[in-house]
């Protein structure tokens, strides 16, 4: 009989720890619960840094390798795709039924040809060429684009002096000053695809030298890629442009005016159906100066 309260006792006793034992590992499994979502937005900063670090030693590969190709053909395709999506935005925007339609449209196409006009400049290359065959349409284009692009004729940027001697290293395996007598890297003309030169044979003879931009070859292809993607995407959604036909006939052109060797073939034969004008002069080609890149040809 005296041992029932004693039982009691120990019946409460282990009751209590097992109550809080149970409360103990309910609370820790709460707890880590709570702590795996924390492990998780922990590892996100370390993820964060390891793109960071993948992107640059990207970036840091494309510029020694390929001298920042493939960088500078994507900051053209996002600077295009931007410019394009402002100039569609603006247009989509104008209403037929406005009384002020025309004058509104007047003013989108001149704000859409000065966008133009900065994408190319800051594009430079084939952007530029593709900007001044659309400007020399003036028969079809609305003035507004002809008479702001038609500054792209002018507005050349020259290219630096170790651009130029990349160049003749590539094609020649010697400097411009190894080559000729004299040199002279102020060019006299710069155009969308080459620049020009004086400079003096070791004749002594007076040339001038036309010398294609370093990198052009090497962003033909892509920045033509991004010039007709871009067009289809007008295309689609403006039904009424009617416009591609331009694109194509220079892109036919744009092949053929990158090989130097092909342009001096064609200066010779100007030469041979123009022989009869006594007041024709056309260029002589020097072809032991000559190579698909540089071209030099008598100075006039």
């Amino acid at each position: 009989m005296q041992r029932t309260p004693h039982l009691r006792l120990l019946f409460r006793f282990a009751n209590r720890q097992l109550c809080r034992s149970e409360e103990f590992h309910s609370r820790r499994s709460t707890a880590q619960k709570l702590n795996k979502p924390q492990r998780r937005w922990q590892s996100v900063p370390y993820v964060r840094l390891g793109v960071l670090l993948a992107g640059a030693g990207v970036i840091v590969y494309d510029g020694i390798v390929n001298e920042f190709t493939y960088c500078g053909a994507s900051v053209r395709f996002a600077r295009s795709l931007k410019t394009a999506s402002l100039i569609a935005v603006d247009y989509l925007w104008l209403n037929k039924n406005d009384p002020e339609y025309e004058i509104k449209k007047k003013v989108v196409h001149k704000s859409s040809a000065n966008r133009l006009l900065e994408t190319c400049l800051l594009n430079g290359g084939l952007y530029i060429k593709v900007g001044q065959g659309f400007a020399a349409i003036n028969h079809i284009l609305p003035i507004e684009y002809t008479s702001t692009l038609s500054k792209l004729q002018d507005e050349c940027l020259p290219t630096s002096k170790s651009d130029i001697q990349k160049v003749f290293r590539t094609d020649f395996g010697q400097l411009p000053e190894d080559i000729f007598k004299e040199f002279d890297y102020k060019p006299v003309a710069a155009a969308s695809l080459a620049q020009v030169f004086k400079a003096r044979l070791q004749s002594g003879e007076q040339v001038a030298v036309k010398v294609q931009y370093s990198d052009l070859q090497k962003r033909f292809i892509s920045d033509l890629a991004t010039i007709i993607f871009l067009q289809d995407i007008i295309e689609f959604i403006f039904k009424d442009y009617n416009f591609g036909w331009i694109l194509n006939d220079l892109r036919k052109n744009l092949v053929h005016e990158l090989n130097f060797v092909q342009e001096g073939k064609n200066a010779e034969r100007c030469a041979r159906d123009l022989q009869k004008l006594s007041y024709v002069r056309v260029p002589k080609v020097f072809w032991g100066h000559t190579k698909t890149y540089p071209s030099a040809c008598a100075y006039t």
